[in-house]
Order: C-alpha cells, then sequence, then structure tokens
C-alpha cells in the first residue's frame, strides 16, 4: 500500500511566508496591500492571517499607520533557538565546509587571557600538511592568525603590547610604527594575508570574529602551501573567508545578546 502524501495547510503555510517577508524585504514594517502583492495572495486573506498572528504576538500592529511589525512571540522563539546552537557548533560546521571547498587547513584562533591560542583546525587531505595544531600559541605580530586578532584589541592593549615586544631604541621604534601601520590597513581591510611570516612557505589567510563591542574573540583562517594557496585564487579565498567571518560574527552576536 503506497505511503500517503502529507496534507500541508495552507494558511499556516501562508502565515509563515508573511513572518519570512520581513526578512526577505528587510524592512521593519509592512501593510496590508505590500503583503498581498508580494506573495501574491488576495488582501481579504493576508488580512485574516495577520489579525490572527496579532492576536497570538507573532505581529503587532503599529499606529497611528496601522502597518505591521514582528511582535515579541518571535524574539521569544529565536531566543530558544540561538540557546540550543552553540557557537562552537556554528564555527565548526564552516570550517569543515571551507575546508571541503578548498582542501586546504582550516584554523580558529581565539584571544584566551591576551594570547592568541590555536582552538580548533579541520585539517586538509593533503599530503603536505602545515605544522598548526590546537593548542599552539600564536604571535600577535607575526602570522594572519594573531594580526587579525591583534588589530581588533583596545587601543591600550595593542600600546602596551607593541612596548613590551620592541625595544626603546631608533629600529624598534621603526617596528612599532611599521606595525601600527599595518594593524590599520587591517581593520580598513576587514582582513589579514601573510606568507613565511611563522613559517616558511605557509600562506596565511584570516578574518575576524567579533563581540559586539567590536573586539576580536576569534581569527579564522585558511592555511596552506604558498604555491597552493596562489593556484586555487588567493582572492577568492579571502573573500569566502571575509562573508564567512563575517556570517559567524553576526550569529555569534545574536547568541551573546540573548
Amino acid at each position: 500500500m503506497p505511503d500517503k502524501q502529507p496534507q500541508y495547510i495552507n494558511s499556516i503555510a501562508r502565515a509563515v511566508h508573511i513572518l519570512e517577508l520581513y526578512s526577505k524585504l528587510n524592512v521593519q514594517t509592512l501593510g496590508i496591500a505590500e503583503i498581498s502583492k508580494e506573495l501574491g495572495i488576495q488582501k481579504t486573506t493576508v488580512f485574516n492571517i495577520v489579525k490572527t498572528l496579532t492576536h497570538l504576538g507573532w505581529m503587532i500592529q503599529d499606529t497611528p499607520n496601522g502597518r505591521y511589525r514582528l511582535g515579541p512571540r518571535i524574539l521569544r522563539v529565536s531566543t530558544m533557538v540561538t540557546r540550543s546552537i552553540s557557537v562552537e557548533d556554528l564555527i565548526l560546521r564552516e570550517m569543515h565546509r571551507l575546508r571541503d571547498l578548498y582542501n586546504e587547513d582550516v584554523v580558529l584562533t581565539a584571544m584566551i587571557d591576551n594570547v592568541p591560542i590555536c582552538v580548533e583546525k579541520v585539517q586538509s587531505a593533503n599530503m603536505l600538511r602545515i605544522q598548526s595544531k590546537v593548542g599552539r600559541v600564536s604571535s600577535l605580530v607575526r602570522g594572519s592568525t594573531g594580526k587579525t586578532l591583534f588589530a581588533w584589541q583596545t587601543d591600550s592593549f595593542i600600546e602596551a603590547t607593541l612596548e613590551q615586544t620592541f625595544p626603546n631604541t631608533p629600529e624598534g621604534d621603526q617596528e612599532r610604527a611599521r606595525l601600527r601601520q599595518e594593524l590599520e590597513l587591517i581593520r580598513t581591510q576587514g582582513f589579514c594575508i601573510t606568507v613565511s611570516e611563522q613559517d616558511e612557505g605557509v600562506a596565511s589567510v584570516s578574518a575576524p570574529i567579533r563581540g559586539s563591542d567590536g573586539i576580536a574573540r576569534y581569527s579564522l583562517a585558511v592555511v596552506g602551501a604558498e604555491k597552493r594557496i596562489r593556484e586555487k585564487n588567493i582572492d577568492q579565498i579571502r573573500d569566502e573567508v571575509v562573508r564567512t567571518a563575517q556570517q559567524l560574527e553576526r550569529e555569534y552576536q545574536l547568541i551573546h545578546m540573548s
């Protein structure tokens, strides 16, 4: 006996589509006519669904313009969803995706007690592998993983670290000035690329994952042999690392707001 096809309830599907419109259109409020036009549903039907959603707390009607915005019930449900997903789960999922996309190591470095430490690594299938491993301490002034974290710390921390790292000599002053300029460039660009700074022949492309205060909590990096990275289009890898880090940053901030 063949399995019965599930019977879907159109009114529920339409209600979900109405709620999803706010994200799709990136708007705060919607009117009945707009919803009707976007979804191709009669205004009477839209009105009845919206009134039901409003009664249940999923939508709120603004006054005096009569338009509708999302209600507090959405926030309650989204809070429960974000609590059920850990930041680490989200980041690890994307690290595996980047590894599969480029077949290069993907490294996550966190700032722990003011020290950049590798906390997660998804390894490629390459025979020639990178030596980074979980627990490895990076440098704040060499290599993209540490520099990316360093660039988005407080000004006082950056200055104190530069003073401790370089001697009070003309050469040390030059190094501090050079690094200040480099950190400013990293912040402006939103990423850091280094070659052979920590390990000879190794290229690293990193982007920050910041908290809502603008301080970098993690750096996400694709790391591999320079020759392979350039052959695979380092600019394309950079764009994807930045896009992924920005997406994770939004999710990280949302989770830590709830």
